[in-house]
């Protein structure tokens, strides 16, 4: 890879912990399970080389800095991440050594602007709306990036928005919902907190994406898939380019473009799934970038070049699971080639001449 080329990953660490630390389905991992999850990460983590990870379900700092400082990849990144007071699980980030550029940012509370409160229908609807989710249910990471001399600065977010499973509600019997309906109303809470989240996010992005070409990249388990309504009001729904005189994607002020698409435009075969739970294949986790990274932008500064998936290990047995390192996400690495938009135009026509 040139210098200037870059590769993105994403990697939800399934309740990584201190061995015997408690996580959300038990008393947490015994110092066996622990040992062979810390390699089974650091196994990964080498053979994808990315310039930029990024983390979902960081319990402890110490237990990711314990990966990283694994003979595989010793003094090979530099770290974000933190121990919350109480424990709980928080997004982190690695980089490669040299490229972080000031100090990050943890965004736990919604913009004052994006918080979803007396909304009123203009009609069919008389009651108003009105959301009173104040802060992300797992705080934002935003990190300033730079690859190499003669790149610009890259803002990455890391997220980790609620998830699809039915969130535990406290009890309340004499609330009629929850005393004939508990299922319901905890799968309600759970998509309601997550389309908060990713409004919340959206308008995040837009303060920062608006009237600017500044590459911008966000990782994450977003708990639901491409063409979900979350993830489309994420991305911005950005226009794809799919013939040669189309102007789709020239430009997106606002736009991000799902590296899973990005990869299908360009295979004939293409599976694409990082989690499986009832047998059911899904695609929870993202890698979503700015117009600066999209082929046909005219300010595109990478290239897409290719996507992988690490995925095999969620079909293993539970058996192997244990013995290999248990996870239950896949891992997401996309690689983009330093190839500026104006460079390549640049070059085009000192290849024909003038006249033309």
């Amino acid at each position: 890879m040139a210098q200037k080329d870059i590769s993105i990953a994403n990697f939800n660490l399934l309740n990584l912990n201190l061995p015997g630390q408690p996580i959300h389905d038990g008393d947490g991992w015994t110092r066996d399970q622990y040992d062979a999850k810390i390699a089974f990460t650091e196994r990964v983590l080498d053979d994808i080389d990315a310039d930029i990870i990024g983390f979902q379900e960081c319990w402890d700092a110490q237990a990711l800095a314990e990966i990283f400082d694994r003979p595989a990849l010793k003094n090979r990144y530099d770290l974000v991440a933190r121990t919350t007071d109480p424990p709980g699980i928080q997004v982190a980030l690695a980089v490669r050594r040299g490229m972080l550029q000031g100090p990050p940012e943890w965004i736990e509370d919604l913009p004052a602007d994006a918080r979803f409160v007396d909304l009123r229908e203009a009609r069919d609807a008389a009651e108003s709306v009105s959301v009173t989710i104040r802060r992300f249910s797992r705080p934002l990471l935003r990190v300033l990036v730079n690859k190499a001399p003669g790149t610009p600065d890259i803002t990455v977010l890391v997220a980790h928005l609620k998830s699809k499973g039915p969130t535990t509600l406290r009890g309340d019997d004499d609330n009629p919902v929850m005393r004939r309906h508990r299922f319901i109303a905890q799968t309600v809470v759970s998509h309601v907190r997550r389309m908060v989240e990713a409004g919340a996010l959206r308008a995040i992005l837009d303060d920062a994406m608006r009237g600017n070409d500044d590459p911008v990249v966000v990782l994450g388990d977003l708990n639901d898939g491409t063409t979900s309504v979350s993830t489309e009001l994420l991305t911005g729904n950005p226009g794809y380019r799919f013939f040669a005189k189309s102007t789709a994607g020239r430009k997106s002020d606002r736009g991000l473009y799902t590296v899973e698409k990005l990869q299908q435009l360009r295979s004939f075969r293409h599976v694409y799934y990082t989690y499986v739970f009832r047998n059911q294949m899904e695609s929870l986790d993202h890698i979503l970038v700015s117009d600066a990274f999209y082929d046909h932008s005219a300010i595109r500064r990478w290239s897409f070049r290719e996507m992988r998936v690490l995925n095999d290990h969620l079909t293993a047995t539970e058996a192997e699971r244990t013995r290999l390192g248990f996870n239950d996400h896949g891992i997401i690495v996309a690689r983009f080639d330093w190839n500026p938009m104006v460079e390549e135009a640049e070059r085009i026509l000192a290849e024909e001449g003038p006249g033309t």
